[in-house]
Parts: structure tokens; sequence; C-alpha cells
């Protein structure tokens, strides 16, 4: 009764609502400062935009790419989720947020939660690029690249009160946002977002998944001035806090799920603590364009675990990174030349203690990582794009200079020397040559050859870590960065009512890094080094088709497959990549007429049974159960209404069926018959 009157309220008064957002049609994944339509693309590449945010009205930012094609979510647990593109995920994948760099010196290997980071109600797109970017944006970029952006301040005054309440996730999101801008562009926009999830209920047949849930907050400040002949400053301040995310597979909470194993730990919780804040000067214009950025990002976690016998154990780290990014782009007779530069310099502190179960407190000399460590990251860049008549030509180059001074990397001798300190500098050039044929006003033709490049960082040269079974990380600061070679084919279809798009590739990998036994070290040492060899292929295909005005109708779907040398039973050998995803897709139907306040909408997602697992795969008995991970198809029921400009809601049930399921390498399930109520009030 109270929210009826509320609305009757709201829509009666009427006042001034934001401008309507279109649909976004161009992404700058091409060039950073030469937007093109996403027809006119020479990669394989996405956007996902706040439409299709407020459509699938997800938990987190990273599970509004769930239907986007090529894109596994794995999720180690409840707060956590590590997007998988064409097979690689953690530091092989890039996230930049406004052009600023997420990932850092400190990032894992394999699935990490650091994406979770990022609040998806300040973000206005997300703009996927499948395969390596190292071109434009550095290091890390081998399997692909997000760039997230945020939005843009609207003319006015506005608020935003906007909530979200899901039955099986038993969790509620709250986000209240203030914003003001005159007409020439001066403005801000403020706001905080709030999650409280409790614990999760599975299928039919799991119940609730005990010791799931966590809190989460996130504050944001967003600031633009006009400055003159076409240029604009941007201020930003966003900050992230996350509580006590539990790791549930490794832990006796875990439950077991065709045939995983439980965890011994009694408990083991993650805390993330993120802060950005950057300004940047930009200018657009027909024919030049620019953007001059400073940023100042820090980074932190703390791990607390519980095992067995009642130790507790306590890590920490922190990274701070002061960044620059310069950029440039002009239009001349040799075509669009796009020219940059960027530096990132990561500053690490890291600690670490035990607890056992007397009381008797051990101090460690550093954490997981080497304590007192900095890492230099900087680049400088050059694309042309060049028109032939018919045919677009997109050619860059990069030169990469990466530099690690690391502290304390073993001061114990646990890993068979005593290195107390070691200085390591990586350079590579990288090199991008794409073309676009346009076969008519309707069809494109794209192909593609591209270098990928990512220096080690602290992770693979430093880190001491339990991972499973008893079994031990030890550093190793003498390996080499990775590089990959991506040959990529496909071809794109744009008519009124129909588009279309399929692309295959390949990729060679070179000196991929992958943990070994150590036996020199111990029985159960592992430690990082290069594989000699590897590859990856795969597909991905997509295609939407509008009837009558009303209907529409979707399908995508994706296939990846890859092996690198590993050390397995005394001898190398070509074994999968770890964590690949399964072919997958979707299929959806949606309903709205033209200018209909009312939409609704059916997508059923499948994926078949992994099989293909890697060494790691094997021994990880608490996520993939033996044999691998069941396949799965789950059916959804989305609709919603806006009851004037000022007033919207949203209805989905999700996995109709109830059935017990999970992603490939998760450790949690998904969620059972999930009931998800969302609304949002605009004034």
């Amino acid at each position: 009764m109270l929210l009826t009157l509320v609305l009757l309220s709201l829509c009666a008064q009427e006042p001034p609502a934001p401008p309507p957002q279109d649909e976004k049609k161009v992404v700058v994944t091409a060039s950073p400062l030469n937007p093109k339509d996403l027809f006119d693309t020479p990669f394989s590449s996405d956007v996902v935009t706040a439409q299709d945010r407020e459509r699938i009205n997800p938990r987190t930012l990273t599970e509004v790419l769930k239907e986007t094609p090529g894109i596994g979510l794995q999720k180690s647990g409840y707060g956590q989720s590590s997007p998988f593109i064409r097979g690689f995920t953690g530091f092989r994948t890039l996230m930049l947020i406004d052009g600023i760099r997420l990932n850092n010196s400190a990032f894992r290997d394999g699935p990490n939660q650091y994406w979770i980071t990022v609040d998806g109600h300040i973000i206005d797109t997300l703009e996927v690029v499948r395969g390596p970017s190292s071109v434009l944006y550095g290091s890390d970029a081998l399997g692909g690249t997000v760039l997230a952006s945020t939005a843009d301040i609207a003319p006015g005054f506005h608020s935003l009160s906007a909530f979200r309440w899901a039955s099986a996730e038993d969790s509620y999101i709250a986000r209240e946002e203030v914003s003001w801008a005159s007409a020439d562009g001066a403005g801000g926009r403020i706001g905080f977002t709030y999650r409280d999830l409790h614990n999760l209920s599975g299928g039919r047949d799991q119940g609730t998944f005990e010791n799931t849930g966590y809190d989460e907050y996130d504050a944001d400040l967003k600031l633009a001035f006009p400055l003159g002949g076409g240029w604009r400053l941007t201020g930003m301040y966003q900050r992230h806090r996350l509580d006590e995310a539990p790791r549930t597979h490794s832990t006796v909470y875990a439950s077991q799920w065709h045939g995983t194993t439980p965890g011994t730990d009694q408990r083991r919780d993650f805390d993330q603590r993120r802060e950005l804040f950057y300004l940047q000067a930009a200018r657009e214009s027909e024919d030049f364009r620019a953007r001059f950025g400073l940023s100042w990002h820090a980074q932190g976690e703390t791990s607390r675990r519980t095992t067995s016998s009642l130790t507790q154990e306590f890590r920490r780290f922190d990274v701070t990174t002061p960044g620059i990014i310069a950029a440039a782009g002009f239009r001349t007779g040799v075509g669009f030349i796009t020219a940059g530069a960027d530096f990132y310099r990561d500053s690490v502190r890291s600690s670490g203690q035990n607890t056992n179960a007397a009381g008797t407190v051990t101090y460690f000399d550093r954490g997981e990582i080497a304590d007192d460590s900095t890492v230099d990251l900087a680049g400088l860049f050059i694309q042309d794009e060049i028109s032939f008549g018919a045919l677009d030509v997109a050619l860059g180059l990069r030169f990469n200079y990466n530099k690690i001074e690391a502290d304390k990397v073993d001061p114990t001798g646990l890993g068979g020397t005593f290195l107390e300190s070691f200085t390591e500098t990586y350079t590579a050039l990288a090199g991008s040559l794409r073309f676009l044929y346009h076969v008519d006003e309707h069809w494109n033709v794209i192909a593609g050859v591209s270098q990928g490049f990512r220096a080690p960082n602290l992770d693979d040269t430093t880190a001491v870590r339990l991972v499973l079974s008893g079994q031990t990380d030890f550093p190793n600061p003498d390996v080499d960065p990775e590089t990959s070679i991506n040959f990529e084919l496909g071809g794109r279809a744009k008519y009124d009512s129909t588009e279309a798009g399929a692309f295959v590739f390949y990729t060679l990998l070179d000196d991929f890094i992958v943990r070994v036994p150590a036996p020199l070290i111990g029985p159960t040492a592992f430690t990082k080094e290069n594989a000699d060899r590897g590859w990856a292929y795969g597909a991905e295909v997509y295609a939407k088709h509008t009837i009558a005005d009303e209907w529409h109708i979707w399908l995508n779907g994706a296939y990846t497959f890859g092996k690198v040398d590993q050390f397995l039973n005394g001898a190398t050998d070509e074994e999968p990549l770890g964590k690949l995803p399964p072919l997958s897709g979707s299929l959806g139907v949606r309903w709205q007429k033209k200018d209909s306040k009312l939409w609704a909408e059916a997508v059923m997602t499948s994926a078949r049974h992994q099989g293909r697992l890697s060494p790691g795969d094997l021994t990880d008995t608490q996520r993939i159960p033996p044999g691998g991970t069941p396949g799965y198809t789950v059916y959804t029921l989305r609709g919603g209404y806006e009851f004037c400009a000022q007033a919207r809601a949203t209805l989905a049930i999700e996995n109709l069926a109830d059935k017990d399921y999970r992603v490939h390498g998760s450790g949690v399930n998904e969620p059972g018959t999930n009931v998800v109520i969302g609304m949002e009030l605009r004034f």
C-alpha cells in the first residue's frame, strides 16, 4: 500500500526526467580515441550497456556479462567472480576503468575476485574485446580486455533510489544517488551502494549453503568542469569495501556435490579494499581527440584462515599505484593516427602471522607476496587506421617496459635459497595488424593477427602460498614474460531487423608460466616456470532478429579449447589449460511493443559437461567433481514495467526448474529458483 502511494505520488508530479539514454552503438576498441560503430570494429567485441544491466539486474558487475558470447564466470565463492575470455582469466585478462588499469602486480594466477570490487551501478558501458589487445592496453591483455566506462552526468538535478531483492540469494542491495549539472556540463554525482548478502540457497536437492554470505559497501563521487576550447576536466573518486567473503569450498561448511570433497578449514574469509581517484582532461572534435590523466589506485586484501588444527593464519597485502596516461588521436593524410604513453608504479606492502591453538603468535617478514616491493609498468604505443576504399587497415605497435624490485623474497631459505631481494627488467614489442573489408553495406569480413604480452608479476616471482593438499608455492624470480600470437577470422552482417556475427581464432602461446613440482625443495613444493609452448583455439557466434517490431529473438554460443606444456609424472606433456569453460550458449526471446511501458523475455542458458581437465583441475576436488563438471540447462523469465518516467520495476524468476548446477571451476553452486525484484525511483 505504501509503495503504491509512493508510485502514484511520483507519477503525478511528473518532474523533468533525465534525457533517455539510447542503446550504445559505438565502441572504442579499434582506437581509444576513434570510436566506431560496433559493426565496423575489426575485433571480436561486444558492448554491454546500462540498459542491459537494468534488464538482467545482476548481483555483481561481472554477472552482467553472463549472457555475453564467450564469457564464462567462475566463482570460487559467493563473493568472488572471475570472467574467462577465450580460455584465460585472472591476470591474463585486463580491466580498465575509464582508461585506468584495475590490474596490478599482486593479482593471483587463475581465478580471482578483483573485478567484483567495481560497482556496476556507476558503469554505463562494458566494452568486451576478445583476444590479445596489448598494443593499446599493455601487459595482461592475453585472453581479452574489458573497458568499463562510468556514466556521464545528465543536465539538471536528479536523484535515484534503486533496490534489489533476491530470494535464493537472500540478498538486499540498495543504491542512493544524486546528480546535478548546468547546461554547459559543469556538475557532479555522488552515490552510495550497500549489499547485504546472506547464505545462498541452491537447487532442489542442495538446500542452503552455510557460510556463504557477506557484506559490501561502495561510494563514489564524480565531478566535471568545462575548460574551454573543447576541453573538459573530469575527476572521480571510488571506494569499495567487502567484508568477510568466504571461500566456502575449502571449509567444513562446503556441501558435497557430485563427489566433490569438502574442505577441512574451519574458516577462510577474504576482505577487499579498493580506492580510485583520478583527474582527466579530454578534448573531442572530428579530427582531433586527446586524453591526459593522473590517477591514484589503492587495492588491498586480507585473508583469514583457521585450519583443521585450529591454527589461525592472517595474510595481508596493500598496493598503491599512481599512474599517468597521455594519448592523442588525429586525422592525417595517411589515416587516423593514435599515439600515447602510460606509466604505473605499484608499491606493495605485505604481512602475515600465525596463531596456533595454544595462542602462540609467529610473525613473518612478509605475506604471500614479497614485502616492500615496487613494480614499474610503462608503455609507448602508436596505431594507424587507414582506409583503402572498401578495405580498412589498422596497424599498431607498442613498446612495453616492466621492472620489479622485490624485497624479502625468501629470507628464511624455505625455497631452497636465502634470497633477500632481486631486481629484474623486462622489455618487449607487441604488434597488431587488423583488416576489415566492407563487402557491401550489410556485410563485413574481419581478419587479423595480434601479439599479446604479459610481464611476470609478484605472484609469479615471489609467491609463498599454501595451495591444496598441503602443497606450497615457492618463489622463482627467473621466469620470463609470457607472449602470444593470435590469428582471427570472422564476419558480421547487419540489416534493419537482423544482426549476426561469427569469429574463429587460433592462439599460439610462448613462455606460458605454469606451476611445476620443485622436488629439490620438498615433495609437496611447487614453483613457477616457463613452458615451451601452448595453444588455444575456438569460436564465437551470435545472432539477433526482430519480428514485427514486437518480438526479438537472439542466440549466442562459444567454444574454447587449449593445451600447454606441463610437467606431469616425471615428464613434460601437453595438458589442457586450467578450468577451461565448456561449450556454452544462450537463446532468448523478448516481447515489447513499440513505445510500450511493459516488456517480458525468456532466456535459456546451456553449458555442456566439461571433462577436459588440467592436472590442477584433477587435484582440485573441492571444486571440480571426479570426471569433470556436469552440464546444465537453466531457464529464466524476466519482465519490467515503467509506471512513469520516474518509476520502473523489474521481476525475474531465474532457474525456473530449481536445478542444482555450478559453473565449471566454481567452488559454490548457482542459486536455485531465484525471484529477483528490482525497483528504481527517479526525480
